[in-house]
Formats: structure tokens, sequence, C-alpha cells
């Protein structure tokens, strides 16, 4: 099956189970671990000896790539670090480049394509009428997927998040999506701070967007915990869309937090304690036997 936004030939969900996901990312089909699907079985064996590559961790964080076909031919470095990036098309609408990364991770998160069709939806529905492009705020943007889906709608984009590397990767891709010159301002700055300081500016949003990890460090090392963290942000998330609201999206992947909590943290900080109005959610990936791969809470307004 298809994920939303995506041809076959640029991603599929192969297969899952016993700790491990089997994906197509365009040319090649990878095999890494994935802590959802430890209680899974494989739904179908027979087709994981076709994976071009395979991530082993080896500190719990930290591993190694290794290649499984041995006709191929690439100077692959220690990591994976010498291998070639290479791309995926989202729709028409832009591409991400991917990288090996000696944590396991290529530069996307391919269950957040059912948001980033949100994001667009939500962009042309509020720009509708319009004279003036809406403001949205991406926070712990990434590599800028929902960035480019916001700016390929229309939006002018604030893009935040506190490691410089991911920033420059986010504008390259924004280059090869022929979107460089779209309004996008790309800032490394730890979330919270730049939320504080947007509202003692008097700055608005009409859209804000954040993907929190559990733990992290700001670019001056400020320690982010979600746990502790969480709802202070939501809630300058609040005053900053307070004038215009138009959507805010939350995602989440940390396992201290239940789709009911996340929900009744969202509305309590944005709307107050009889607030409504946010609906959580499971994020899914449906792999071609047509299981489903649980991928995390996505808590929406409106």
């Amino acid at each position: 099956m298809s994920v939303r936004g995506f041809d076959k030939d640029q991603y599929q969900l192969l297969d899952f189970g016993d700790g491990r996901k089997l994906e197509r990312f365009a040319q090649w089909i990878i095999d890494r671990p994935c802590p959802p699907a430890e209680q899974a079985r494989k739904a179908t064996p027979e087709i994981w000896q076709h994976a071009h590559l395979k991530f082993q961790r080896k500190d719990g964080i930290h591993g190694q790539w290794r290649l499984l076909q041995s006709q191929m031919q690439i100077d692959f470095g220690e990591n994976g670090e010498q291998f070639p990036a290479w791309s995926i098309d989202y729709q028409d609408q832009f591409k991400l480049n991917l990288h090996l990364s000696p944590v396991g991770h290529l530069g996307i998160f391919a269950e957040q394509a059912e948001n980033w069709h949100w994001i667009s939806q939500q962009v042309k529905r509020l720009q509708s009428g319009l004279h003036e492009p809406i403001k949205v705020l991406n926070l712990f943007a990434y590599t800028g997927g929902s960035t480019l889906a916001a700016a390929a709608a229309g939006a002018h984009v604030t893009h935040i998040d506190s490691a410089g590397n991911m920033v420059n990767r986010a504008r390259q891709n924004a280059e090869s999506s022929g979107l460089s010159d779209a309004s996008i301002r790309w800032i490394q700055e730890d979330a919270l701070l730049f939320c504080q300081r947007e509202l003692k500016r008097g700055n608005q949003y009409q859209g804000i967007i954040l993907d929190p990890p559990s733990y992290g460090h700001g670019p001056k090392n400020q320690i982010w915990k979600i746990g502790r963290h969480l709802l202070p942000l939501l809630e300058l998330c609040g005053e900053l869309t307070s004038q215009q609201r138009g959507f805010i999206l939350l995602t989440n992947h940390s396992p201290d937090f239940s789709s009911a909590d996340l929900e009744a943290s969202f509305a309590d900080a944005i709307f107050g304690s009889c607030g409504a109005g946010a609906r959580a959610s499971r994020m899914t990936l449906t792999a071609e036997s047509g299981e489903r791969l649980d991928a995390g809470c996505v808590v929406r307004f409106p």
C-alpha cells in the first residue's frame, strides 16, 4: 500500500515484526530497528532477503550500517557516512534528500505524510480570501517536511530547530524542491526560548506545528525534557496564536504520554481548563499486508 502523498516507487512500508521494519525509500530497501514492532510477527518473511541496507544498534542509540547485497559496489565508510545521498518525492510538492546517519535515521519520518497533507489543506483554507500570506511557525522542524508543505501551499514559514546541521539540510531540501525563493525564515534556536522572545516582540502566528522529542538539547546546551517543558511550550503556542488561531498540530513519540494525556494537556494549555476543540489520534503506517504499525500520536486543531 502507498502512504498518502508517496507513489509506491518513492516510499512503502513493506513489512514489520520482531522489533524491525522493512521499508522502500526510492531505489533502496532498508531494514531498521523499530521498537513498536517488538510484539509483531513478520507477515512476509521471505521479502526481507531483498533488503539492500541494514542498521544494527550497538549501544542503544548509535549503530552500524551494513550492505547486504554483495554485488553493490559502493564506498560505504565506517558508519555509512560515505554512502551517497538520494532523494524521494512527496507528490509534486517537494523533495527530501536522504542520508544514512549513525543513529539509523534517514531524514524523514514517513508517518508525517498524512500531516503534511493536512497542513497544506489548512494553509489553503486560511489563505482563501486573504491578501497577505498567513504566518506559520514550525518548531523542532528537523529536515523541513512540514515547513515545505506549508510553504508550497503559500504560507510564510518560520523554521526553528536547535541543530544547525538539520537547519542546513532543511534549506537544501527547499533548494532541491524549487522552494529556495519561498518565504521561509531558517533559524537555529531553542524552541522554548524562541517562543518566549516572539511573545515579547508581539509577534503572532495563524498556524503552529511542533514535533518535540522526549529529550534534547538547545544550541547553547539548554535541556529539553518533554515531561517538564511541553506544557509551558504549549501555553506559549496558545498565546502566539491568540489573535487569529487557524491551526495547531502537535505530534509526539514519547511513551510517557498516552493519546488521552496529550489531548488533555493540549486542550488545557491552548484553550484553558474547560476548553475543547483538539482531537488526538494515533499515527500509523500500513504495510503491504494491510497490518498497521503504530507511529506515535498526533493532536490537531481544528
